[in-house]
């Protein structure tokens, strides 16, 4: 192994106390920059659907349903070839050219959006869209878990999530302003909004380092050794004592894993690895037949059946992903305290159970002038909503890149998010035209997949929370060439708590690590 002179001698048998930087937090949230675009890429939509001159354009006709179908499946269609160039872009290129990618093919498209002239070049547009927000997604949650320390990973990747949801409400206040805009072209001033904010997250690769994993992959392990320290060293740690354990055990699992094949064959070939495969498909199966995408693309067009007026959708909106942005926040405060599968299986069951009573209310009451009834419905909705936000939208995207070894995490979450946008159109494709045809019948068949689903998860996904991203590994059958072990105990009489590290360096690495 080369010996890396940069780095002098770490034992990891000395104790580490565990620490969270302020630069790792806010590299952290400049990373979320990428995730906000997706959020307003896929929601932008939401309120187009109820704006007045987006409807009088291009929703006239007999055929309107199929065609917001068109609009929602040619999206999540572009997210699905999105999430699978993903992963070649982001291994050759790095992450950060990959989320430059993604930048540059919203902000085009938005620009298409915006200046559509007839609905066949906004379908277009929309399918670019996707591509773009499709490497975003994929790419964003692998870079936050590949910078984040391990023993608050979990809320801190979250952010992915949250970052999401700050999107949809921005979408759904900028939609209800634009809605007051008294010209035709008020629905395109969304996707003018849409490219602002591509150029943003264009601007802000400036500022976000390389990810040390890819680093150490492409064996430049000086450039990787200087991100690690600025992101871990502090007041607390002046040695920068846990940037050399994470490098010393980053670099030996790298080159332990270096001549391993790679590619997706490979992956379902090999035992551990298909396993973890089916973990990822098995989770975004379950996430997606929760409804989420075809509730949050379809929130006014649902709310306006209820009976409720332009305005009161598009507010009704606001506040229904603003109780989301609340249950993300409980979700990553939680995900490394109670672990990610009892959350994930545990919203499985909460959002199908509120489901089936969304289902019998709407049986009874939809188009009625009970309002009492109707009231219980949009209820529901935002019961619902917090359900999935606190148990589901963080562990999900945290889940799907942390179990995966670096040579492979790219390709890895690629094959969770192709179940995410496979599933997603699925559901949201003929969403528009099963409500107007079976009506509340639509959700018992999301109801059924989830409730199986969140049962397989129980006993096939093992649990990650607090273990390094190498270490996560063992839990899935493979070797761990350095344990960095990190128990936390809580001391009594203000001890401040300590991780641990029990393990001894392997061999090939006395010339890196004392």
């Amino acid at each position: 192994m080369a010996d890396h002179q940069a780095i002098p001698g770490v034992s990891l048998t000395s104790t580490i106390t565990p620490h969270t930087t302020y630069v790792n937090i806010v590299t952290i949230l400049v990373a979320g920059m990428g995730s906000f675009l997706f959020g307003y890429a896929n929601n932008s939509i939401a309120g187009t659907l109820a704006q007045t001159s987006f409807i009088e354009k291009f929703l006239t006709g007999s055929n309107a349903t199929s065609i917001i179908g068109g609009i929602l499946g040619g999206f999540q269609g572009g997210g699905l070839i999105g999430a699978i160039i993903q992963a070649p872009i982001s291994q050759r290129f790095g992450r950060r050219a990959a989320t430059g990618t993604a930048a540059a093919l919203v902000t085009f498209s938005a620009a298409l959006q915006a200046g559509s002239v007839n609905i066949a070049m906004f379908l277009a547009a929309r399918v670019i869209c996707g591509i773009g927000a499709g490497i975003v997604i994929t790419n964003c949650p692998v870079y936050m878990s590949e910078i984040a320390p391990p023993h608050i990973r979990g809320m801190l990747v979250g952010n992915h999530a949250i970052s999401i949801v700050y999107a949809y409400i921005f979408s759904s206040v900028v939609a209800l302003g634009f809605y007051y805009v008294e010209a035709p072209y008020a629905w395109r001033l969304q996707y003018v909004m849409l490219a602002f904010f591509g150029l943003m997250l264009g601007a802000s690769l400036f500022f976000l380092p390389e990810s040390p994993r890819w680093l150490c992959e492409k064996e430049r392990h000086d450039e990787a050794w200087i991100v690690l320290r600025r992101l871990h060293q502090s007041k607390q740690d002046p040695e920068a004592q846990l940037a050399r354990a994470e490098m010393a055990q980053m670099k030996a699992q790298i080159e332990s894993e270096r001549s391993l094949p790679t590619g997706y064959i490979h992956i379902f070939r090999t035992p551990h690895l298909r396993h973890r495969a089916f973990c990822c498909i098995l989770v975004w199966v379950m996430g997606q037949s929760t409804g989420i995408l075809v509730i949050a693309n379809l929130t006014p067009v649902l709310f306006g059946q209820l009976g409720f007026g332009t305005v009161l959708q598009l507010g009704l909106s606001i506040v229904w992903t603003t109780v989301a942005l609340i249950g993300c926040f409980i979700n990553a405060a939680l995900m490394d305290r109670f672990g990610r599968v009892k959350l994930l299986v545990t919203g499985g069951f909460l959002c199908s159970s509120t489901l089936i009573v969304e289902a019998v209310l709407q049986k009874y009451y939809l188009g009625s002038t009970n309002k009492t009834g109707i009231n219980a419905a949009v209820a529901m909705y935002f019961l619902w909503i917090l359900f999935y936000g606190s148990t589901i939208d963080c562990a999900a995207y945290v889940y799907i890149s942390e179990i995966w070894p670096t040579h492979l995490r790219s390709s890895g979450t690629t094959i969770g998010l192709v179940s995410f946008f496979a599933c997603s159109i699925a559901y949201t494709s003929p969403a528009s035209e099963g409500f107007a045809t079976i009506g509340w019948k639509y959700y018992w068949v999301m109801i059924c997949v989830c409730l199986v689903s969140a049962t397989a998860i129980f006993f096939v996904l093992p649990e990650t929370a607090k273990l390094t991203l190498e270490e996560i590994g063992e839990r899935f059958g493979d070797t761990v060439v350095v344990h960095f072990g990190e128990q936390f105990e809580t001391k009594t009489n203000d001890e401040t708590p300590v991780a641990n590290g029990t393990e001894k360096s392997a061999p090939e690495l006395q010339e890196t690590v004392v």
